[in-house]
């Protein structure tokens, strides 16, 4: 009969092996006793872990639209403020030139209701360039850069002196002076195009904006690309910059008192227009608001159903793994105590 010798050093060997493969297996279930989830996605649910993957790509995608939505809302937010309060100062300048038509031509009035026009039009341009994080809001794609110029509301910058030297040109065609110019022609002069096509076209683009006439456009959610903003080269901001240029230019020249009440009468009529397109502007930036609000209902609600399908597939039972804990806690315990008592044989002892 043969007989097999088994060394004390081979014993050891095979429990440290068993140690090693017990403690790997407590590491796992311990992760999944802290996380509530499968440790390994690919080694518990096999072929199945490729679906498991694509739903985590898909909360990843609709996680990343909810950060760029996020982005998307500041910038309308700051947006809508900003055309609001150009509403607001286009309706406050048009009760002051009403209130200016209604009173008594006076040099002194005159020179307020200038002071009054300039300062808003300075207010315009720094509502106009307003932007969040470097981004103009009504830069269009040109977001780099301010969407107004900053010249625009000086009186010696080119926008105000293309239209004094259009007026210039004017007076010296129909041998006009400030003193002598009639109402009809002051009303000529600022509805006809040497004067309405400064705020328009090449004259606009050279003077006034250095904005891109291309909305941004942002994907909102999954299958929904939308406009998501308003460029300063709208019709409000270009009848609005009109308007109050009109004010601040003509209404400290000392013009007779027809052709003054032709300005004011003419600058109610842009003013009032302006008013209206603002009004229009913001309820449109309100628009894009609601649909970046609504998408990101929507988003929510993919993300439910995606997290309620991860849970089923990667949660894991609570009590399974308590038992699993427990039991690998106890078989550890056992295999130190073996090895321990191993590596105290010697041969010494039995000698």
């Amino acid at each position: 009969m043969a007989v097999n010798s088994v060394s004390s050093s081979t014993l050891a060997t095979v429990l440290q092996n068993t140690v090693s493969r017990l403690q790997s297996q407590m590491s796992t279930v311990s992760k999944e006793e802290s996380t509530g989830l499968l440790a390994d996605i690919g080694l518990s649910l096999g072929a199945g872990s490729g679906r498991d993957i694509s739903l985590h790509q898909q909360y990843a995608d609709l996680t990343s639209l909810t950060s760029s939505n996020s982005v998307v809302t500041t910038q309308l937010d700051t947006a809508y403020t900003a055309a609001t309060t150009l509403q607001q100062s286009a309706s406050s300048v048009l009760k002051q030139v009403i209130t200016g038509l209604s009173s008594t031509p006076s040099s002194s009035g005159s020179a307020a209701l200038q002071k009054v026009a300039a300062g808003a039009l300075s207010s315009f341009v720094a509502s106009a360039n307003s932007e969040v994080a470097g981004v103009y809001v009504f830069g269009g794609i040109n977001t780099g850069n301010a969407a107004i110029k900053s010249t625009a509301a000086s009186s010696t910058g080119p926008a105000q002196t293309a239209v004094q030297t259009a007026f210039n040109a004017y007076l010296s065609a129909n041998s006009l002076s400030v003193n002598t110019i009639s109402d009809t022609q002051m009303t000529t002069f600022l509805t006809g195009t040497s004067f309405t096509s400064l705020f328009s076209g090449s004259s606009w683009t050279s003077n006034w904006s250095d904005a891109n006439s291309t909305p941004l456009t942002n994907r909102i959610s999954l299958n929904l690309t939308e406009t998501t903003s308003v460029t300063a080269n709208d019709q409000s901001f270009q009848t609005m910059a009109q308007g109050l240029t009109m004010v601040s230019v003509f209404a400290n020249q000392n013009l007779n008192s027809g052709a003054y009440s032709a300005m004011l009468t003419q600058a109610q009529k842009v003013m009032t227009d302006a008013n209206n397109q603002f009004t229009e502007t913001a309820a449109t930036i309100g628009t894009m608001q609601s649909a970046v609000k609504q998408a990101n209902s929507g988003i929510t609600l993919q993300q439910n159903v995606l997290n309620t399908q991860l849970n089923a597939n990667e949660a894991i039972n609570d009590y399974d793994v308590a038992s699993q804990v427990s039991a690998l806690s106890t078989q550890l315990q056992v295999a130190y105590s073996l090895t321990s008592q191993i590596h105290k044989l010697s041969l010494v002892n039995f000698l």
